[in-house]
């Protein structure tokens, strides 16, 4: 494991899970400290003594506090210990609280993989399969049809008067929307009721929005006419999922070496959703990773930011090709160093983008890795500016500190591009990646 003290902090749930881990990395707060090949361990004296082990296979975790935060204090302690005192950790024989763990982690992977086998080898009930998309397919269109007429009054009334309304009128629309079985879509309407008042040009943005909205209600009513592949993005835009025996057979798998650039979470109500951003090394394939978690329970897989993982990525189908899961890794772990080629300028990639856009119109999110760019600051808001002069605007963050590492120099950045601002992940800075 080569992880460093600002990739542990990344882990952290939020701010005060990062404090309370930094306090218990001193040697003095754990017993029973132990490593070996497969993982390391403590206990750790709280209110009560807490076991804490670390799957050194994929840094896969488990603590037997009552936390419902992910990772808890507890193993962001034992983590950065392990990053800035490894000796501390004595190497030996796994204990029988971790070796069982481990054999059940095992057992559980070797299970899945079994019911996965087992499941496919079923012969499938075609005719009930086709009943029930059938009359998902006709749920969806009713609601699409009374969406569709409330969109056009709405922008017969016109914009005015939507701050005053609240996100009330968008909340009733969103659930009807889930009652139709469309899910992605209802989140897209909640979404548009945080726009009224959010900056001063929010009607353009909001009218930006109901255009895209409008073209995928359009699509839907015609949706046997359009390539197959954009019939598959619309369907997923919507709130389709794929089953990951269907990903499995139609999905493009790409074995590689992948950088784990960054990642994020977005929270919607008590569905929380992980955004990773992957660049395969050879390929040069970005891959976005979505995880999906309930309230304060962990993510499937962890995935480290600043780290590198050789494995197969499968990408959902569709023409966008962008998001993608893990099917298989590896169980090494190393730092990203090398920085791989990416967009010479900022006009590049903006040309990448509007090429993806005219083939599938709904993406909203574009990742990127922009060469030799720079940092500068204009009344009060900060941009990354390339040598031709071009710049695109940050989200709304600290900057002062990617302006310190880079002293000014240019650099090579990745981030995600929404369409309106810039979201810093990382940058490639001599000879090393270092999160932002």
């Amino acid at each position: 494991m080569q992880l460093t003290l600002e990739q542990v902090l990344q882990m952290a749930p939020d701010e005060a899970s990062a404090a309370a881990g930094k306090k218990l990395q001193a040697a003095k707060f754990w017993q029973s400290l132990g490593q070996n090949e497969h993982a390391f361990w403590g206990e750790c004296q709280g209110s009560a003594v807490y076991q804490v082990k670390v799957d050194l296979s994929n840094l896969g975790y488990k603590c037997s506090c009552p936390s419902r935060k992910f990772p808890c204090k507890h193993v962001l302690g034992l983590f950065l210990l392990a990053v800035s005192n490894r000796q501390a950790l004595l190497e030996q024989s796994s204990p029988q609280w971790v070796a069982e763990w481990l054999a059940k982690r095992q057992e559980t992977a070797t299970k899945k993989e079994t019911k996965a086998a087992e499941k496919e080898a079923k012969p499938v009930d075609e005719k009930a399969q086709q009943k029930r998309a059938e009359q998902r397919h006709e749920r969806v269109r009713e609601g699409v049809e009374l969406l569709d007429l409330w969109l056009k009054d709405l922008v017969r009334r016109g914009l005015a008067g939507l701050e005053a309304k609240g996100a009330l009128p968008w909340e009733e629309q969103a659930r009807r929307l889930v009652d139709a079985q469309a899910p992605g879509l209802a989140l897209r309407i909640r979404r548009l009721g945080e726009l009224p008042g959010s900056s001063p040009d929010w009607p353009r943005v909001m009218l930006g929005e109901l255009g895209r909205i409008k073209l995928a209600l359009h699509a839907f009513q015609r949706i046997d006419q359009l390539e197959p592949s954009l019939a598959s993005d619309l369907r997923q835009w919507m709130g389709w999922t794929v089953a990951s025996e269907e990903l499995e057979k139609v999905g493009e798998k790409v074995i590689d070496n992948w950088m784990i650039l960054g990642q994020w979470i977005d929270e919607e109500d008590k569905l929380r959703v992980q955004r990773t951003w992957c660049l395969g090394s050879e390929s040069k394939r970005l891959a976005l990773v979505l995880q999906f978690a309930i309230g304060t329970a962990g993510f499937p897989i962890t995935l480290t930011p600043g780290m590198q993982q050789r494995g197969a990525m499968i990408y959902y189908p569709g023409t966008g090709r962008q998001r993608a899961q893990f099917a298989i890794r590896e169980e090494q772990i190393v730092p990203i160093k090398t920085a791989p080629a990416g967009h010479a300028s900022i006009e590049a990639f903006l040309h990448d983008v509007a090429s993806a856009l005219a083939r599938q119109p709904w993406l909203h999110a574009f990742g990127c890795l922009l060469q030799q760019v720079t940092l500068t600051r204009s009344e009060e808001r900060w941009f990354i500016p390339d040598s031709a002069g071009q710049s695109l605007p940050l989200v709304d963050f600290d900057a002062w500190k990617l302006l310190a590492l880079s002293g000014g120099h240019p650099f090579s950045l990745a981030g995600e591009w929404d369409g309106f601002k810039l979201r810093p992940l990382g940058i490639f800075l001599e000879g090393a990646y270092r999160l932002v």
